[in-house]
């Protein structure tokens, strides 16, 4: 019997997603693990295994479409987040009403 790996890799990326988007992770580490594997993949085909390049290059793909789906959820989650620009606060500092312009940095 042979063991369904891409299915169990499959389970364990939609767990690690969920937790991901719940723990408010970084949702570029998934697209970073792919670029390893991408890089495991060639070597690995370089050194004439190429099933087991072929096997690397589909978790490859199944890393960037949930990078991409983890990428949209932050977007969205972006979106909907009230905005807390206040007017009166955005004109601190820049010369609003009663208060004069601010200075320019210095140059260094």
């Amino acid at each position: 019997m042979t063991l369904p790996y891409t299915d169990l890799f499959l389970g364990l990326l939609a767990a690690y997603m969920v937790y991901s988007a719940w723990a408010r992770l970084d949702s570029r580490y998934l697209i970073a693990g792919a670029l390893v594997l991408l890089v495991a993949a060639a070597v690995v085909d370089a050194a004439g295994a190429t099933a087991v390049a072929n096997t690397l290059a589909v978790y490859v793909f199944l890393l960037l479409a949930g990078g991409v789906v983890l990428l949209l959820v932050d977007h969205v989650r972006e979106e909907r987040r009230p905005s807390t620009a206040d007017p009166a606060v955005s004109h601190r500092g820049n010369g609003g009403p009663g208060q004069p312009p601010a200075q320019p940095a210095n140059d260094r």
